[in-house]
């Protein structure tokens, strides 16, 4: 047995330094492919979110210029004919128009519009408005030639003509953001696809070098060799699959929910697919190791220290990593699905719908002693069910998770008609929120408190991203250790909200 192991000692070294060194360095490579594309696909959402609000508030500019001339529209019809009958249509469409115009407002600071152009703006619309409102009223009490003379002085053409213009700087403001952040998703696509293209060529040259080492050792080892065989046989075909994967991959990215779908979950593959190929190298290894008989010096047990505890402790994060980040991208893809799925307007129980969403949750509540209490009936709606029943959903399973076990858990349950809005309250005891954190909250991957609770910070992003595509918006109100009220605010038609603005 001397005779057989002496002339192996040099074998013994190379393996003892080469071996373990790189099936760490590939360890490290794939934390850090994880690691890059977690970071990637947070950039991605983030620009794809920005360049789809600057495109959704171009789209609210064109609704506020349009609510206006449906609005004049009403007023001229009114003050030609008398007819009350154009009074309706013209107080629908001058409280659409105040009210876009406010929703409006609020946002034109993010497309880097001046502050003296968007204080112009809004004096423009209230001149407008008032133009309107005075001449509806001078006819109501009897004076139609007075009302029809402010017409003709033609000021309210020249509001519009001058409100036109602002919306103008405004569809330029937007499309400029939208054209830079789609310019900035191209970038990041392509750093990506680079990353993981040389990623994985590096993951291709390791798993080679380490088998060329054990097959250029073959000869003195007993039954290696049709294994070594095995894999240095499949190696070029897996490594083509690979690169024919990477190629296609990158030639298909056109869009943000394909880069989501495809080009963040491609990296998955490969990163499962090479951990794999490490997991089945470390086992040649070890059973490599087993058939050395008499071998239990320092060398050999650190050898089997690497390949039996170290290594699979670190595939086994590897692999949970994965999983978690498969988790973030089915979550993303549900957020960018809820921004294009086609919304079917019917009558909803809004009651119905809470109790059915309580009743999930109800072993969860018994287990915490929580109590729900529905305050009144709740006002029906028309709308997409499935849309505000995974709103209700998420805002009633957060209350029930994030209770406070100082104090006995209680949720509370309203909601109220606003005109042509359905409000709903979601009011909780629990933990609260920190004021700081009350508008991160719906940023997509961002959490606040205490992180003892599962999450992936998508469900009150996914939760506004939805009340806004039904006519509304999602607030809080919170006290730090008093408890949470999530405000929802719908449409309560959203089928005529959908006729007037295809309109």
């Amino acid at each position: 047995m001397r005779r057989i192991f002496t002339p192996l000692a040099p074998f013994w070294r190379s393996m003892r330094r080469s071996i373990p060194m790189a099936l760490v360095g590939g360890i490290a490579l794939l934390a850090a492919m994880v690691a890059a594309s977690l970071f990637f696909a947070r950039e991605a959402s983030r620009d794809a979110n920005e360049a789809l609000a600057a495109v959704r508030l171009h789209a609210r500019s064109v609704q506020v210029f349009g609510a206006l001339q449906d609005a004049e529209t009403g007023q001229r019809g009114y003050l030609l004919t008398g007819d009350e009958s154009y009074l309706e249509p013209y107080l629908r469409a001058r409280s659409a128009a105040e009210s876009r115009f406010l929703s409006l407002e609020d946002q034109l600071d993010d497309i880097g519009m001046a502050h003296a152009r968007i204080a112009e703006l809004d004096g423009l619309v209230r001149d407008k408005l008032a133009e309107l409102d005075s001449t509806v009223e001078l006819y109501k009490r009897g004076n139609a030639q007075a009302a029809l003379a402010v017409v003709e002085t033609r000021r309210g053409k020249e509001l519009m003509d001058r409100i036109r213009l602002v919306m103008s700087d405004i569809e330029r403001l937007g499309t400029g953001n939208a054209k830079a952040r789609v310019a900035t998703l191209d970038t990041i696509t392509s750093w990506l696809t680079a990353f993981i293209a040389v990623s994985a060529g590096l993951l291709a040259i390791i798993v080679g070098a380490v088998l060329h080492r054990l097959v250029s050792h073959a000869v003195a080892l007993e039954g290696a060799q049709e294994a070594l065989s095995r894999i240095n046989e499949t190696l070029e075909e897996k490594v083509a699959v690979r690169t024919e994967h990477l190629q296609r991959v990158n030639a298909e990215v056109q869009s943000y929910a394909y880069i989501v779908g495809h080009d963040l979950r491609a990296p998955l593959v490969n990163i499962m697919g090479f951990t794999e190929e490490l997991d089945r190298s470390a086992r040649i290894f070890r059973e490599w190791l087993e058939r050395q008989p008499g071998r239990d010096d320092g060398d050999a047990r650190a050898a089997r220290l690497a390949v039996e505890e170290e290594i699979p402790e670190a595939l086994g994060f590897i692999r949970s990593s994965t999983r978690r980040m498969d988790l973030l991208i089915n979550q993303i893809l549900v957020l960018a699905r809820a921004g294009t799925r086609s919304l079917h307007a019917e009558y909803v129980s809004v009651g119905s719908l809470v109790r059915e969403s309580l009743d999930s949750l109800r072993h969860q509540m018994q287990e915490r002693g929580i109590e729900a209490e529905i305050s009144g009936a709740l006002p029906p709606v028309v709308t997409d069910r499935l849309a505000l029943q995974q709103i209700l959903g998420n805002l009633l399973e957060n209350a029930v998770k994030y209770t406070d076990s100082s104090r006995k858990g209680r949720i509370a349950i309203r909601g109220w008609l606003d005109g042509l809005a359905v409000h709903l309250e979601i009011r909780d005891n629990g933990r609260g929120i920190a004021e700081k954190d009350l508008e991160r909250i719906f940023e997509l991957f961002r959490r606040s408190g205490l992180q003892d609770q599962p999450g992936d910070g998508v469900g009150l992003a996914h939760v506004r991203a939805l009340a806004r595509r039904l006519g509304g918006d999602v607030k809080v109100q919170s006290t730090l250790g008093e408890g949470t009220v999530f405000t929802v605010t719908l449409a309560a038609d959203l089928g005529r909200e959908q006729k007037e603005d295809a309109k």
